[in-house]
Formats: structure tokens, C-alpha cells, sequence
């Protein structure tokens, strides 16, 4: 009793350390990807042929093939160094790739490319005897949303091709790629592909997806922004129908025979053309929804559907899809009986609510 007892001293939080961000841990295979160069194992580059030569799948196609089962292989050799690509595979190696699939490529749409991919190589490889079973059920492909198209809207596409400027030869060929896109609805790898002499007033045959012809046309405008862009290159040694114009595509203004546009040269040309327009905030917004070649494929879908009433069959043709589902984000963008029941909804409502 009359003892002080004196306060405990206030305890200071100590600081804590900041931690470093997590990153997932790769697979070990990832940084052993054979590239585009490197030697592929024998029994994948017999598939490969086989789909360039018996199926006549494109180039194109062929490629991506390449680049998604050079993945596997890169599995297969860090899981047995020095050993035959198909031996030894199972249910569980392919359930084990497949996890490790989905730490290096955790998007599903991607994941699910590389995948079908594999499924292929396996039908392939136990047709020839490489594999005891088949085992291409084993490759579970992710299910993914599909997202929605975001085509340029359909009042803005006239004045936008209006607006393509034409001082110059890279003018004239950037304004008759995107109105040759907007017209045909083509593939960007499909128009990459076409030489001069492919091409006709009356309708010309492009080569898509599987290795499937289908016939396409150009409205007249589009004829004319090709023709007017054709006369300015002249006569070259190249016959690609869109060229590069870099300097170095081009050494002293000369077109050399193997000078052909690619993707990634029509991606960068947008690119600079949106570039270009950014620098007028009004003429930007008739440019602002060309985010990439393959945004003029979807308003060519978009606008043809909208012309036709909702002919998804004849969409379908132009197109060159598969099946008719694939249009299905297309009709509900721009079905009009739907928009009209809903503003005949409003109506409604509002009369309702005026009684």
C-alpha cells in the first residue's frame, strides 16, 4: 500500500521492412524456347510439313503452329534431356505441362492457342505410330469470355476515309490498305499476302484460315484508292500488292523483289497514321477507334451486317468464318430489331407512367 507503480513505457511499433513484390516463379523451361532459328526435333518438323504441304495450311498458320509447340519442347527437354520427344508421354506429363502452361501464360485465350496446338501434334503423332495411345483427349482446352468487337461506328467510317491523307506514296498505300480492309473485311495476313495481279474489279480469291479460298470484293471507292495508289508505285520488281516504304525496305528508292508488307509493318503504319491525327483533337476522333488493322475487319462485319438487314450467312462468306457463332458478338452490336424493342420499351414505360 502507498507504493507508486509507475507506467509501462509505450511500446513503439517497430517498422517494418517493405517486401518485394511476388512474382510467380516460372517454370524452368520457359527461358529454353527454341526461337524462330533454333532446330525444332525431327517428329515436329514432320507435322509442320505436313500441314504445309498435304494440308496447304498457310504460312501464317504454319508459324503459329511453331511458335506454340516449340513451347512443348522445351518441356519435353528440361523433363528428359537427350531423350525422343514423343517418349514417354502420358496422362501425367500432359497434366503437368499443362499446369506449367498456366504459370507461364496465365490468360486463357493464349494458353488455349498453344493447347490446340498440341492436340493436333497428338492426333498427328499417334496416326504415326510415335505414341501408343491416343492422347491428344488428354490436352483440356481453358474455356474463355470472347471479348466484345470494337468496330469504328458506321456514320464515322465515311468521313474517316475521306480524311486519309495522300500527299506521298506512304499516303496513298496506308489510305488503300484501310479502305481495302473496310471493304473486303480481310484478314490483315490475308491482304499481306495478296500480289498485284490478285486482285479484280469483278472480285478476287483470297487464301484464309485452314487453307480455305473464299472470294472477296472491293466497293468502288476502295478499287479506286488501290488504283490511284498502284499508279503512283509504278512498275518494281515486287509483285506484293502492299510494299514496305521504310528506308530500308527501299535502298535508294528502289523496290526490291522480296519487299512485301508484313503484319507488324500494317500495325506500325496505323500506328503512325493515328500518330498523324492526334495532332488535330477533331480529326483524332474519327481515327481514334483504328486501334489496329483488325479493327477495320470487325466494322467491315459490323457495317455489312447493318447493310444487309442481319445476313449473317452472307457476313458469314465474306468473312471467311467457320462457323456462325463466331458472328454472334457481330448481331448482338448491331441487330436492330433488338435496339428498336427497347426504345419501343421506353416508350411504354413512359406512357405508363404518364397514367
Amino acid at each position: 500500500p502507498g507504493r507508486i507503480i509507475s507506467p509501462m513505457p509505450a511500446r513503439i511499433p517497430e517498422k517494418r521492412r517493405p517486401t518485394a513484390p511476388h512474382h510467380p516463379r516460372l517454370p524452368a523451361w520457359v527461358g529454353q524456347v527454341p526461337g524462330p532459328d533454333d532446330p525444332l526435333p525431327d517428329q515436329v518438323q514432320q507435322f509442320l510439313d505436313y500441314l504445309r504441304v498435304q494440308r496447304n495450311r498457310p504460312l501464317t498458320t504454319v508459324r503459329a503452329y511453331r511458335y506454340d509447340l516449340a513451347k512443348f519442347v522445351a518441356f519435353a527437354r528440361v523433363r528428359d534431356p537427350g531423350g525422343v520427344l514423343c517418349d514417354g508421354l502420358d496422362a501425367a506429363v500432359l497434366r503437368r505441362y499443362q499446369i506449367e502452361l498456366a504459370e507461364a501464360l496465365p490468360n486463357p485465350r493464349t494458353r488455349a492457342r498453344a493447347l490446340v496446338a498440341l492436340r493436333q501434334f497428338l492426333r498427328y503423332a499417334y496416326d504415326e505410330g510415335w505414341t501408343a495411345a491416343e492422347l491428344s483427349r488428354r490436352v483440356v482446352v481453358p474455356r474463355y469470355i470472347v471479348g466484345d468487337p470494337h468496330p469504328i461506328a458506321t456514320q464515322t467510317v465515311p468521313r474517316l476515309l475521306a480524311a486519309l491523307p495522300r500527299e506521298g506514296l506512304r499516303d496513298l498505300r496506308d489510305r488503300a490498305l484501310v479502305h481495302f480492309l473496310i471493304s473486303s473485311g480481310c484478314r490483315i495476313s490475308e491482304a499481306c499476302a495478296l500480289d498485284r495481279g490478285d486482285i479484280r474489279p469483278e472480285g478476287f480469291r483470297v487464301l484464309g484460315k485452314g487453307g480455305k479460298h473464299r472470294t472477296v470484293f472491293l466497293t468502288e471507292d476502295a478499287w479506286k484508292a488501290v488504283r490511284e495508289y498502284l499508279l503512283a508505285r509504278g512498275q518494281d520488281a515486287s509483285p506484293a500488292l502492299f510494299i514496305s516504304v521504310a528506308h530500308p525496305d527501299m535502298p535508294g528508292g528502289r523496290v526490291l523483289a522480296g519487299n512485301r508488307l508484313t503484319t507488324d509493318g500494317a500495325r506500325r503504319a496505323v500506328t503512325a497514321l493515328r500518330r498523324r491525327f492526334a495532332q488535330d483533337p477533331e480529326a483524332f476522333r474519327l481515327i481514334e477507334g483504328l486501334r489496329s488493322p483488325h479493327t477495320a475487319r470487325h466494322t467491315a462485319a459490323t457495317t455489312l451486317l447493318e447493310a444487309t438487314d442481319g445476313d449473317v450467312r452472307l457476313v458469314q462468306e465474306v468473312l471467311g468464318h467457320a462457323t456462325l457463332e463466331t458472328l454472334r458478338v457481330y448481331t448482338e452490336i448491331t441487330d436492330r430489331r433488338k435496339r428498336a424493342a427497347y426504345a419501343r420499351l421506353g416508350d411504354y414505360l413512359r406512357e405508363v407512367g404518364e397514367d
